[in-house]
């Protein structure tokens, strides 16, 4: 199974939310997934078989203990047989909030925990000794409770420009953004690509996908958001690998599923 859960109130701007994905047994069909990029850094965290990324050139087994930075496209992945793994979904503030490395380093890359943070090993090591899920999560919990009270990252600016996004997602302009900040627009995409990972346009067009796939009552008026078919087809394959019509489907990918109908 698949579950998500919140983080506690200090944390709540900064992790959008754990998940446990836990399967002992993988049949062959339901090893291949899609991961939609969402506009978040996740931390995953694998205890089960060895599992790879799946590209059109190569196939690269991914680190145990591993972080996986803004992504623009739908990946490939490719389970072993048994599954059992613990996510931590951070948003851009989190990440910044949290961690030294820049996020425009990680865009597009999966790279091994301890190049972002070795207390990220650490946190891989203590979940080990845990069975209790209620346990793993209150171990993730206190891990970044501790972490926050030893920085002090300026992120006022940086929150106000990613609540603009989400707070105008549907018609965003980066120009109207920029004089809103009274910035000029190459100042605005160079630091916000810098902390985010992502140019504003393209973290805004990774919202808007998500938002309006979220909510089951918007995804029978996409087509209101798009400017016409053609555009909301390419969308839907560039950030879910499949068509709105194709995920309204039965599909084997279990990360995918959940996604799209919560299964």
């Amino acid at each position: 199974m698949i579950q998500t859960f919140e983080s506690v109130d200090a944390l709540r701007k900064l992790v959008d939310y754990i998940w446990i994905a836990d399967f002992d047994f993988l049949v062959a069909e339901s090893r291949e997934d899609i991961i939609m990029p969402q506009g978040h850094i996740n931390i995953i965290f694998n205890y089960g078989s060895a599992y790879k990324r799946i590209g059109a050139k190569q196939e690269t087994i991914i680190p145990n203990a591993a972080v996986i930075g803004q992504i623009k496209t739908a990946k490939y992945v490719q389970y072993g047989s048994c599954l059992h793994q613990v996510g931590i979904s951070l948003t851009p503030l989190g990440f910044i909030t949290l961690f030294d490395v820049p996020s425009i380093q990680l865009t597009e890359r999966i790279v091994n925990a301890v190049e972002v943070d070795s207390g990220l090993n650490d946190m891989y090591r203590a979940i080990i000794n845990y069975n209790d899920v209620e346990l793993k999560i209150s171990a993730i919990h206190h891990a970044l409770l501790h972490k926050l009270s030893q920085r002090k990252a300026d992120t006022v600016r940086m929150e106000e420009m990613l609540n603009y996004v989400e707070r105008e997602y549907k018609n965003l302009s980066i120009a109207t953004m920029a004089e809103f900040f009274s910035v000029s627009v190459s100042t605005l995409e160079r630091v916000f690509k810098r902390k985010v990972g992502l140019p504003p346009k393209t973290y805004g067009d990774i919202i808007k996908f998500r938002k309006l796939t979220e909510d089951k009552e918007n995804r029978s008026v996409m087509q209101q958001h798009y400017y016409d078919q053609s555009h909301l087809i390419k969308t839907s394959k560039r950030f879910a690998g499949k068509t709105i019509k194709e995920l309204e489907r039965p599909t084997n990918e279990i990360t995918l599923s959940y996604l799209w109908n919560d299964q």
